[in-house]
């Protein structure tokens, strides 16, 4: 979900959630301050892994959260979740590869000869494609023949469907754990509240 927030309204709910969690007063959070405090919101039953925010927030990977790591890393956090809802809302789903030549024989397209189609197509989805082939025609040549063909096709986008039903989930739970962070650790202007609603 698209997070709109300004820099200085992520730098206030940073600065909010990190004297809220920071009650010992060190300067400094850790993971097991991090996971204690979304564990007391999360429901009954439910575990809430705060590993990979922490470790997106730790930038020195010291073990220990500063305020103004919490600043930059919930600022630069907002910013890739928004580049990937607007990655996922503009990509939509890849279009199937072509079909086989109608003889029955599928050999495949060269480097080459994708790179080509995708320039000389009308079809901005088959271009997509095929530009996408082109540039990743190592990882989709599964055969390494030299060529890709249908099946091969087929296979490497549904394993970048995959992935990127992967990174969805992913982001979906690191925007779930910043929502319930700044619901409960945040404090109550309007902006934070925007914030918190826009997750």
């Amino acid at each position: 979900m698209m997070i709109s927030a300004t820099s200085s309204s992520i730098s206030q709910t940073a600065s909010s959630i990190f004297s809220k969690l920071d009650t010992s007063n060190k300067g400094y959070i850790d993971s097991t301050t991090l996971q204690s405090a979304l564990d007391s919101l999360s429901d009954s039953g439910t575990d809430v892994d705060v590993s990979e925010l922490f470790n997106t927030l730790d930038s020195d990977s010291d073990g220990k959260v500063t305020e103004d790591e919490m600043s930059s890393g919930l600022e630069s956090l907002v910013g890739q979740l928004n580049s990937q809802y607007d990655s996922m809302r503009m990509q939509g789903a890849m279009p199937p590869p072509p079909p086989p030549p109608a003889d029955g024989e599928d050999e495949g397209y060269t480097q080459d000869e994708l790179s080509s189609i995708a320039s000389t197509t009308d079809d901005s989805k088959l271009s997509d494609l095929m530009s996408t082939l082109a540039e990743n025609f190592e990882a989709a040549d599964t055969n390494k023949d030299g060529k890709v063909n249908a099946e091969e096709a087929i296979a490497y986008k549904d394993k970048q469907e995959e992935s990127n039903n992967t990174s969805e989930a992913s982001s979906s739970n690191l925007a779930e754990i910043l929502k319930k962070l700044i619901a409960a650790y945040g404090d109550n202007s309007t902006t934070l509240s925007t914030i918190s609603e826009s997750v």
